[in-house]
This record gives C-alpha cells, sequence and structure tokens, in this order.
C-alpha cells in the first residue's frame, strides 16, 4: 500500500516532526507492507530529516507572517482556482498513492482570511481529483472566525472519507460551520504513540547538570506568540514573560529547584524560534535557577530528556505530549484549544491556564498544586497514558480498510 502524507509543516519544529515521526510509527506497526511519502512545505528542510522520500506541496505558496498585501493577493489568486474546479494540479505522488493523510496537527482554522487554510486545503482537494480516499489524521480544527474561511472548509471536509480529531471542541467547530460529514473520530494526539529514543548527550547534559545541583529539575518550553484575539497584544506578552520569570525564581527559592528551558521550536523563522523568546524570559534571572538548553535536538531524544524531569511547565504543546507520555506531572499554557482539549481529555482540567488569562501569582499557585500533587499525578499518568497511545493508533489500523 502506498500512503502519501501532506500538509506537512518543518522538522525545525519538533512537535510537527514528532507528529509526523508518529503517524509513520503507527502506520508502518499496522501496515507492514506500506511504501511513505510526505508532502512538506520545507523539503529542503525535511529531506535530510526524515528517511522517507520528501517533496515540496503542490503549489507551495509563501505565506510569511512579513508577506506583503499584494503577495497575499497572489496567492489568494493562484490558490482558488484549485479549489474551485478551474485547475488541477498534475502530481506523481498523487497518481501513486493508494490513501492521502492529511497530517496530524492544528493548521485547519482561520482567525481572519487565512492564505495558509487555502493551501492546506488545496492539498486536500488535489486528492479528490485523483480519486484517492483522504484521512484527517488526528487534528485539531477551527477555530474559524472568517465566513468565507468557513464555507471552504467545510466544502472540502465534508468529503472527507474519514475526520480522526484530537478533542472536543475541534468536533463543536465542525458543527459550527455546517460539516455534514458523519465520520467522524475523537482520538489522542498521535505524538503520544512516537518511540523515544536514549541519548548519550543527553544523560551527559542531565550528569553535568546534577553534579552543580541536588534540588528538583523543572522542565520549561516557552514560545513567542502574538495573542491575535486581543487589542494590546504588547500588555499581554509582556505579562506572559512576567509570569514565567516570577515562576522560576519561585521554583527556586520554594523548592530549591533549578528551571531548564527545552527550546521545541527552532524556526522556520525568528518568531517561531524558542531560543529567542527563552533568552529573553533568562534576562536578569541568576544561571543558577535556571538555564537554557540551546540544542537542536531530535523529537525522539526530546521525549527522552523530558522523561528526566521532576514536573514540567510547557507552553508548546507537545512538549507537553513528550512529558505526559513519561508519566511527568505537567502544567500546560494554553494558546490554542488544542491544549486545554488534551489535558481535559486527561482529566488534568486542573493544570491548564489560557496564555491570554495567565498572571504570574496565580500561575504559581496551579504550578504549586501540581507540584503537590505530583506522586498522585504520576500514577494517574502511569495507568492512562498506555491507552492513550493505543487509541492514538487508531487512524494508522483504519488506512488498510480504506
Amino acid at each position: 500500500m502506498n500512503i502519501l502524507i501532506i500538509n506537512a509543516h518543518s522538522s525545525k519544529n519538533k512537535g510537527d516532526a514528532g507528529i509526523v515521526l508518529s503517524m509513520i510509527d503507527a502506520i508502518k506497526k499496522h501496515n507492514i507492507d506500506c511504501s511513505i511519502r510526505i508532502h512538506s512545505r520545507f523539503p529542503e528542510i525535511d529531506n535530510e530529516f526524515y528517511e522517507e522520500q520528501v517533496t515540496s506541496c503542490v503549489d507551495n505558496v509563501s505565506i510569511d507572517p512579513d508577506t506583503s498585501k499584494i503577495e497575499k493577493i497572489g496567492s489568494v489568486l493562484r490558490l482558488l482556482p484549485y479549489l474551485k474546479n478551474l485547475r488541477k494540479i498534475k502530481s506523481d505522488d498523487y497518481e501513486w498513492a493508494d490513501v492521502v493523510v492529511s497530517c496530524g496537527g492544528g493548521f485547519l482554522l482561520s482567525h481572519r482570511f487565512s492564505v495558509a487554510l487555502m493551501q492546506h486545503l488545496v492539498q486536500i482537494k488535489t486528492a479528490f481529483n485523483y480519486g484517492k480516499p483522504v484521512v484527517i489524521y488526528s487534528q485539531s480544527i477551527g477555530p474559524f472566525y472568517n465566513s468565507y474561511m468557513q464555507k471552504l472548509a467545510k466544502e472540502i471536509l465534508d468529503q472527507v472519507d474519514r475526520i480522526f480529531l484530537r478533542e472536543a471542541v475541534s468536533k463543536r467547530w465542525l458543527e459550527k460551520i455546517g460539516c455534514s460529514n458523519k465520520n467522524v473520530v475523537l482520538v489522542p494526539d498521535s505524538a503520544f504513540s512516537m518511540q523515544e529514543v536514549s541519548s548519550p548527550r543527553v544523560d551527559s547534559i542531565m550528569e553535568g547538570i546534577k553534579e552543580s545541583h541536588a534540588g528538583p529539575i523543572i522542565g520549561f518550553t516557552v514560545r513567542d506568540w502574538n495573542f491575535p484575539e486581543m487589542k494590546d497584544t504588547q500588555a499581554y506578552r509582556s505579562k506572559y514573560i512576567a509570569s514565567i520569570r516570577y515562576a522560576i525564581q519561585y521554583i527556586h527559592q520554594n523548592y530549591k529547584g533549578k528551571v531548564l528551558l527545552m527550546p521545541q521550536v527552532l524556526g522556520p523563522n525568528a518568531f517561531n524560534d524558542d531560543r529567542i523568546i527563552s533568552r529573553e524570559v533568562l534576562e536578569g534571572i541568576d544561571a543558577g535557577h535556571a538555564e537554557l538548553l540551546a540544542f537542536d535536538f531530535h523529537p525522539r531524544e526530546l521525549k527522552y530528556l523530558y522523561s528526566k524531569m521532576d514536573m514540567f511547565v510547557g507552553t508548546r504543546m507537545h512538549s507537553n505530549i513528550f512529558a505526559l507520555s513519561n508519566h511527568i506531572p505537567t502544567v500546560a499554557i494554553n494558546y490554542e484549544h488544542k491544549t486545554r482539549g488534551i489535558m481535559e481529555m486527561l482529566g488534568l482540567h486542573d493544570y491548564v491556564v489560557d496564555i491570554s488569562d495567565i498572571e504570574p501569582e496565580s500561575f504559581i499557585q496551579m504550578i504549586h498544586h501540581c507540584w503537590l500533587n505530583r506522586q498522585e499525578v504520576r500514577a494517574k499518568l502511569a495507568k492512562e497514558i498506555p491507552l492513550v497511545v493505543e487509541e492514538a493508533e487508531l487512524p494508522a489500523q483504519i488506512l488498510k480498510v480504506l
């Protein structure tokens, strides 16, 4: 069986790379005699990362946030004919595939008129043109705040053979846009099933840290965020950074702990390079209280690193998933509904805060609550994660049926 994975992002994002790797792990586990190809927005990066053949997205267009309005209009004019059956894309990969799988993730949304969403929908629409069955693989869908984007998404999603969603709020968004597809199933995020690997580099790093620090080690991930639904975006960003700094100081003062900031995403642009905001967070903080591990870790290696933590506080959702998979008590900062949905699925709703609502005092209260209950949370995760991993592989099992 030939399987084409579309809508892949960039291996510089270790969460998105972890999704693809987990899909490959599960697909090969349940479909032994299969071949896989990947369509990526950044094939020049990903070709050196995955063992599978990686090629460019069909009719790839620039969706960089700094793209000018004229360039965005040009992109829209290029993409619309494909969505409206006025033009069809020639692709050997689609011709080759038996099943087309839209990569897991959180990209089927629009806060406003979205060229990015159109590009993702074009890739799915192209599979229809070739008569191929299409599976949406454990995705978050929504929000949709633009009526035209709602209409385009509904037209495409109505025709998909199977839709696997990773939280209930996505199902509510499908209902809100009027999607009539009945083949919708809730499953955990696919990255729960990604295999990790032991790492001599991680072992060496942790040995060095523990030689100089006897207390607990708390892992953190932070990311830059533009607060698209808020007016005073800079004020919200400053409050977020202040809350992280306050938590680092609190952990040192109250638990004699040390925080390790671990970038989950290194690109493909500066806004999505977690090392930049991590350094900003650390300004004025004693090196003995926190440090940045600015390495380009492989996702399987990162998952192994997170398993060494005594507790975890994550803004990047897949850093939380990597930690939770290893039964690490975790506090999650929710910047899109996907994070809250996953924490609620695990019964951990007490340990998630929306990035727009974060305040220093309430944030450290949540962290302290998690710390006090860490043994209970570990036991809960140890019991539930094996079943979560099993359920996360369900989409891979469906491919053979299609």
